[in-house]
């Protein structure tokens, strides 16, 4: 597999916008920081102003565990979707495994996200991740990945 020259990291939003198809409010990768042959690295910077926080929770805001594993997912699509081979293309997950919540993410957090891509395919791969603040494991887990060639049909026929 050979990474495109276009998406070398450090990069920001602007260039995870034309790997995976993620947008505002659901965009959940900052900054690739950095990328080798089989792991990945990248940044979530959890701000008191996302309106999620209002409701989860008023009184004590707290960054759900299920968009940590979004996090990790689209730190993972990054990868995989960012190959030659792979442009076109669309990441689902799969499946999540052995997933472990350490300690809250919070609003002033900044989420690092590593991940290693193992068991690679041509339409599969698995991804062990996990997310660290203050250079603490707060989640990790296992994904899997399907990717396929994007429908761009409108009535997704």
């Amino acid at each position: 597999m050979t990474l495109d020259p276009a998406f070398t990291p450090p990069f920001g939003v602007e260039v995870i916008q034309k790997i995976i198809p993620h947008r505002y409010p659901f965009l959940l990768v900052d900054r690739i920081t950095d990328m080798g042959e089989d792991y990945i690295a990248g940044i979530k910077n959890l701000t008191a102003n996302e309106a999620l926080f209002t409701g989860h929770f008023p009184a004590h805001a707290v960054f759900p565990g299920v968009l940590q594993i979004e996090t990790m997912a689209q730190v993972g699509a990054c990868w995989i979707l960012s190959r030659e081979e792979n442009r076109g293309k669309i990441a689902y997950l799969m499946s999540v495994e052995s997933a472990k919540f350490r300690r809250p993410a919070e609003p002033g957090d900044q989420l690092k996200v590593w991940g290693k891509i193992t068991n690679l395919k041509s339409r599969t791969g698995k991804f062990i991740s996990h997310i660290k603040v203050d250079e603490k494991v707060i989640c990790e887990c296992t994904l899997m990945f399907a990717f396929q060639k994007q429908n761009n049909d409108a009535n997704g026929s």
